[in-house]
């Protein structure tokens, strides 16, 4: 079963100390086939996908020396490419395309019978850009679709809630699509992000929202909580924001609430108040 560890947070290289902070405390769930990141640097996005060689994947580790206002980390793979015995990078997650990431959870794969129809409303040109064979991918360029339509793909401004809404309105059509069949939407978890907002909701596979308002005390950094002000590592420590989407079956963590089935959240940039639609 794949599942997602999402960040978003305001100091780019204070990834690796929010990382330290949940090491041993967060799980994405068991061994797979493959293990994926998706982070930014400057106007890039990058993508480190591996096989997974049969250990657990801890993000702490998949995210070493990464520097990024955010960042997906995923353990999985999609589509029938993915049944093979090698690793094959076009199925493992995150997706990514011009400057969005998305990650999916629970059992993406279960959205296959309605690949061939989600591919027929995309557009051309994003039709042509579909890689794989997962309709998890082509749940992603639905996403990609409707924020064309609103006119927002390649504004790197856009607003968190009109990518929610994006986001909502490519769900819905997939909803559609098997209520067709007379068959119900899959268990799903999604989140997607162009490293400046961030979006994620919950369709029966459990999902968590952290929230993180100042870093202190810090491990990585060896910085206790009685730290002087005049350490200049204190002040951009004590000045951390983040969210945090966590997907799976998870023991109560501190800091983290239970994202309620069918809540669309909206992360803006510059992490201000979190909105649900």
């Amino acid at each position: 079963m794949t599942e997602f560890l999402a960040i978003h947070q305001s100091d780019a290289s204070l990834l690796g100390c929010i990382l330290r902070r949940l090491a041993g405390k967060v799980s994405l769930g068991n061994v797979e086939r493959a293990t994926g990141v998706g982070f930014f640097q400057s106007d890039d996005v990058l993508l480190r996908k591996r096989p997974s060689a049969g250990k657990e994947a801890q993000p702490e580790k998949l995210a070493e020396g990464i520097e990024s206002e955010a960042a997906l980390i995923c353990n999985g793979a999609v589509g029938t490419l993915n049944r093979t015995s090698s690793f094959n990078e076009q199925t493992a997650l995150p997706f990514r395309f011009k400057k969005w990431l998305f990650a999916a959870a629970g059992q993406p794969d279960g959205l296959a019978p309605i690949r061939e129809k989600l591919i027929k409303g995309l557009p051309d040109y994003l039709r042509r850009s579909v890689k794989g064979d997962s309709a998890t991918e082509t749940l992603f360029f639905a996403f990609l679709t409707k924020l064309r339509d609103a006119g927002r793909l390649d504004d790197h401004e856009v607003d968190a809630l009109t990518a929610a809404r994006a986001l909502a309105a490519a769900v819905g059509e997939a909803e559609r699509a098997f209520e067709q069949l007379g068959q119900p939407l899959p268990a799903l978890a999604l989140v997607a992000t162009n490293g400046r907002v961030m979006v994620a909701l919950r369709r029966g596979h459990p999902l968590y929202l952290g929230v993180v308002d100042g870093l202190l005390p810090c491990a990585r950094c060896e910085i206790g909580s009685a730290a002087s002000d005049l350490d200049p590592r204190v002040d951009s420590h004590r000045r951390l924001r983040a969210a945090m989407f966590l997907s799976g079956t998870q023991a109560p963590l501190e800091g983290f609430r239970e994202v309620a089935e069918g809540e669309i959240l909206a992360v803006p940039r510059g992490l201000t108040e979190i909105e649900a639609l």
